[in-house]
């Protein structure tokens, strides 16, 4: 993978029978006596008797836990499906397939976190560059059988939106996929793709089949609400059907979030 006890000081001047109350505005001046403590009640001074044999069991008990957490390697939280991370470089001396790198398949929380943090923001790859995320048994491409009756929402952002806000809508897409944020309508969303490009950027949220047009419309507002994209911000929708026909040419927007 070519690429991510404080310590207080006793020592004043003060008894203990005195002691000076912190000066400011609103803060008198004087010495005030101490308060005396309440007596306990007798249930608390009969837990205060046993407590020596209560601290001895919280403290094996904390200790447990800790020898657990410290020993097991079997402490992750997976995913509700694995995903594998893409990456498509532009070298134009070769084919699109070949440009196609597979990165690595996660399954757990540990294991995306791991690999997102060594991966370079998309902000910070080259032009005519895509980070890709698809669920493990989908490639990344118009062919593939799960795509071929899909398409794609797109989220299109300027040159100028790459700094601050290219690497945020990326990173809460990601996590919408990861943390299966799409309800029951997350069998039809595919992966998320971001692409860098010298006239602007986009981010796009793959998915199964674009007839069904209410299942559509519903992924695409929740794409909106999870990547906190504000509404000032265009969200279309695209058939890959219709992008594969007007290669060069824009595509007929079917839906809007």
């Amino acid at each position: 993978m070519s690429t991510i006890s404080f310590e207080f000081d006793r020592n004043d001047s003060q008894s203990d029978d005195m002691y000076t109350t912190p000066l400011g505005p609103l803060s008198p001046q004087e010495k005030s006596p101490r308060p005396q403590p309440l007596p306990l009640p007798p249930l608390i001074v009969s837990l205060t008797l046993n407590s020596s044999s209560n601290e001895k069991e919280e403290s094996d008990y904390v200790n447990d836990i800790q020898t657990l957490i410290q020993s097991s390697n079997d402490l992750t939280f997976p995913l509700e499906d694995s995903w594998t991370f893409w990456y498509y470089k532009n070298d134009r001396m070769c084919d699109w397939k070949d440009n196609l790198i597979e990165l690595s398949t996660i399954s757990t929380v540990e294991s995306f976190w791991s690999v997102f943090n060594r991966l370079k923001l998309p902000s910070g790859i080259s032009q005519g560059c895509d980070y890709f995320l698809f669920k493990k048994h989908i490639q990344p491409m118009w062919e593939d059988q799960y795509n071929r009756s899909g398409g794609r929402w797109c989220l299109g952002l300027s040159k100028p939106q790459r700094v601050n806000e290219l690497d945020t809508y990326w990173l809460y897409t990601l996590l919408s996929l990861i943390g299966d944020q799409y309800g029951d309508d997350a069998y039809n969303v595919n992966g998320c793709v971001v692409s860098v490009r010298n006239k602007g950027d986009r981010i796009s949220l793959w998915t199964r089949d674009w007839r069904n047009a209410d299942v559509t419309k519903r992924i695409g507002s929740r794409f909106r609400e999870v990547a906190d994209i504000p509404r000032a911000l265009p969200l279309v929708f695209e058939s890959h059907d219709d992008q594969e026909s007007k290669r060069g040419a824009s595509a007929k927007i079917l839906f809007r979030a």
